[in-house]
């Protein structure tokens, strides 16, 4: 519920799927997926064990996705035993979701998530008509165990991307970027990072403002 209830950083593309049609045909891997193809990359593990794999950041159901050897498309299960993931130049973090690392120190860390979510759902009534509605029992599941589903045939749903920032501590530990979580991240600091705050006049959905506050508190 915190991913999907917290305040949106930037909204990039919207999207409409009409009744009966595939979200995943709608919107075509190149949306869907985060990198234009599967990519070799490495999932460290807690245990300081590496695994090899072919790997994809889904952006709708938010799951970390790997090709099989029989060439299926599967999520990474047991997610809680990652340490952290690097595809390319990139680094995700797990905390209850897959979090981007942008920039960061031995201290803090400043990540984000990158979603594609149902924004509208316009249901058929009578005479044709369609009707809005915010409520996901209006259409079918789009994701489950590993299938996309059709949506019900008298369901328009519409889609949007979404990116929310996230501030991390030296223990990869995230919480959306606020004054609130600062305080509950970096609590020993609170009084010299509320200043910093106030002088710098920092925005927590100005990704370059807090590019600066997590080098600030990693000079702490």
């Amino acid at each position: 519920m915190l991913l999907f209830n917290s305040k949106d950083y930037a909204q990039t593309n919207h999207w409409t799927v009409k009744a009966g049609e595939s979200i995943a045909a709608s919107l075509g891997d190149s949306i869907i997926y985060h990198y234009p193809e599967f990519t070799g990359g490495v999932v460290h593990l807690k245990n300081g064990t590496l695994s090899h794999a072919s790997l994809n950041f889904n952006l709708v159901t938010g799951e970390m996705q790997f090709i099989t050897p029989s060439k299926d498309t599967l999520a990474i299960a047991n997610e809680s035993s990652i340490d952290h993931i690097t595809i390319q130049n990139d680094t995700f973090y797990f905390d209850k979701f897959f979090i981007q690392l942008i920039h960061g120190n031995t201290d803090a860390k400043l990540g984000k998530i990158e979603i594609i979510k149902q924004t509208n759902v316009e249901k058929q009534g009578a005479y044709g008509q369609m009707n809005s509605t915010g409520s996901i029992d209006a259409i079918d599941s789009y994701y489950s165990s590993g299938q996309m589903y059709k949506l019900a045939e008298s369901t328009t749903v519409t889609m949007r991307k979404s990116i929310i920032l996230f501030i991390g501590d030296k223990n990869n530990h995230f919480l959306p970027a606020n004054k609130k979580n600062i305080s509950k991240l970096f609590g020993k600091k609170n009084s010299t990072v509320e200043s910093f705050i106030k002088e710098n006049k920092i925005e927590f959905n100005k990704e370059d403002d807090l590019i600066k506050l997590v080098d600030y508190l990693g000079k702490m």
